[in-house]
């Protein structure tokens, strides 16, 4: 790993632990929303932000910390994990909730955005929460070699985080009878559907995208052989 990219995983590790501790340190009030049922855990913005920040740092104790206190095989172990969580989750996430957030923002504030909220979250806040995630997962990506899982193993995660929040979505609604997102009380059951679905979809392709853009960077990798009783399939790089 080059110097490089310990420095971004160290600036990476700093940032997400002020964002850990960015409303604390500015005494922000909380949205009357979030004292409802799931509280802050029922937003996309607020669980995808949370992974992140776990993410990175891990990422950052492991390249200052735990490479010189674990195994070797130990730290391949929680190497294999972030990656695997950095393909499945972190990435397409990061790009789907910054993207889709700005997007429906700037065509309907109103569906996403309430007017109230812009009194108790500060304009820099909003932009670490929905905005700086982009770039940051796009550097990562682009800095650090990932080792993988295989296309299934990547959309089984990715698939499970997706469906697992829209479970989680309609839960939340059923308990409380409130939305976590203005746009379902716009939207009738059909609208709900193709929203959620369009979701999904982009879900998928930022997943094979940011698989193609790190074949470009980093070399193609290629399945040598089969990941068969419960041992991971072997890769090689091709320049």
């Amino acid at each position: 790993m080059g110097v490089v990219t310990k420095l971004f995983h160290f600036l990476a590790g700093i940032y997400h632990v002020y964002f850990l501790l960015y409303p604390t340190i500015n005494q922000l009030k909380g949205t009357p929303t979030a004292s409802t049922f799931g509280g802050k855990w029922k937003y996309l913005t607020f669980i995808t932000n949370m992974i992140n920040c776990w993410y990175f740092i891990t990422v950052f104790c492991q390249d200052f910390i735990f490479s010189f206190i674990l195994s070797e095989e130990r730290n391949k172990k929680i190497k294999r994990t972030l990656d695997a969580l950095f393909g499945g989750i972190v990435c397409p996430a990061a790009i789907v909730v910054g993207t889709a957030f700005w997007g429906i923002y700037h065509t309907k504030k109103a569906a996403i955005w309430s007017d109230k909220l812009d009194e108790l979250i500060p304009p820099m806040y909003n932009h670490m929460m929905h905005t700086f995630l982009i770039p940051i997962a796009l550097i990562e990506l682009i800095l650090y070699r990932h080792d993988y899982l295989n296309v299934k193993g990547g959309l089984m995660l990715c698939t499970s985080y997706t469906v697992g929040y829209i479970i989680w979505l309609h839960v939340v609604k059923y308990v409380s009878g409130v939305w976590a997102y203005p746009i379902f009380n716009m939207l009738n059951s059909r609208g709900q559907a193709i929203f959620l679905g369009i979701m999904v979809i982009a879900m998928y392709m930022i997943f094979f995208l940011q698989h193609y853009l790190h074949q470009l960077v980093h070399g193609q990798l290629i399945v040598t052989n089969t990941a068969s009783k419960g041992k991971r399939a072997k890769t090689r790089k091709v320049e």
